[in-house]
């Protein structure tokens, strides 16, 4: 299918006291609006290959969470439950609803909350590679392992003095990727402080998600997959390290009246559209049309 090359348009909603950035992609704005939820630390430019596959079906929306991207960051923390809200509030505030849901990793997190208690305003939710609770299978313990001795071998430098050396440092980690891609990755992932050094847009204390606050959410996660009242796909990546397949098959199965599907994305890993855009699009629409 042809994509819409239109360059997505910066836009702002005041939602529970913040400031959230949001990039409108536009489409074919009679229709339906799609909500993108990008993964934990990310930003809504990660949907720029993705969202332009929506635009003759979709009124494309990328949200930056809050901590997030060029959105506020709060006092109040980072829970699910205040992301869920964001969600269901930016909604309610800017008229875009009844709308369609993608979430990505911890935006799959979001997604099952905005699905249990937002779950009148949503028509089709995906919850993309990420569950309640982590994936406890001999590949779910290597991908965490694997992460700690990435972290400690290679900790991102507080900040950078130029572009240039937030690119090397990228590059060092990513020998594959395009040059004009990780060149967007600082682009949007940076912004110069009061000392004119480039230091990551997300609030440090986001990256709290990543252990004990995500165990601890576990139990309120399953609750909600109990609550979700609208038409929710649970889609894998079928070799991921992040959500073990029995998880994803029984958070289907949870979603009440019947209203839960699964699917895998053949061959890929927790990165979903962005190893096989092609087939999770197909997926995806494939739901939509249900």
């Amino acid at each position: 299918m042809k994509t819409n090359p239109t360059v997505p348009e910066d836009k702002w909603a005041t939602v529970n006291g913040l400031q959230i950035h949001y990039l409108d992609w536009g489409g074919d704005r009679t229709k339906k609006p799609l909500f993108l939820l990008h993964g934990l630390g990310g930003h809504a430019h990660g949907f720029d290959n993705f969202a332009p596959h929506w635009a003759e079906t979709h009124h494309i929306v990328a949200i930056d969470e809050r901590g997030c991207g060029d959105s506020d960051w709060s006092r109040e923390g980072y829970s699910t439950q205040s992301y869920a809200t964001d969600v269901g509030e930016f909604a309610i505030r800017t008229g875009l609803f009844p709308f369609d849901y993608y979430g990505h990793s911890q935006g799959s997190r979001i997604g099952i909350a905005v699905g249990a208690y937002y779950g009148h305003l949503v028509d089709h939710l995906v919850l993309g590679d990420y569950g309640p609770m982590p994936d406890t299978s001999a590949a779910g313990r290597q991908t965490a392992e694997q992460r700690m001795r990435q972290m400690g071998a290679a900790q991102r430098p507080k900040g950078f003095f130029s572009p240039e050396q937030a690119f090397e440092w990228h590059r060092q980690q990513d020998e594959v990727a395009p040059d004009e891609e990780i060149w967007l990755t600082v682009k949007h992932t940076y912004r110069r402080n009061w000392d004119g050094i480039l230091v990551p847009k997300t609030d440090p204390e986001v990256l709290w998600l990543n252990g004990r606050t995500a165990l601890k959410e576990g139990p309120f996660l399953w609750d909600c997959m109990g609550k979700i009242s609208c038409k929710t796909l649970v889609l894998r990546g079928e070799k991921t390290g992040t959500l073990d397949r029995p998880q994803a098959e029984k958070m289907a199965a949870t979603v009440p009246n019947r209203k839960g599907v699964f699917r895998e994305v053949p061959g890929v890993g927790h990165g979903l559209q962005n190893e096989d855009m092609e087939t999770t699009v197909r997926i995806v629409r494939e739901f939509f049309a249900t």
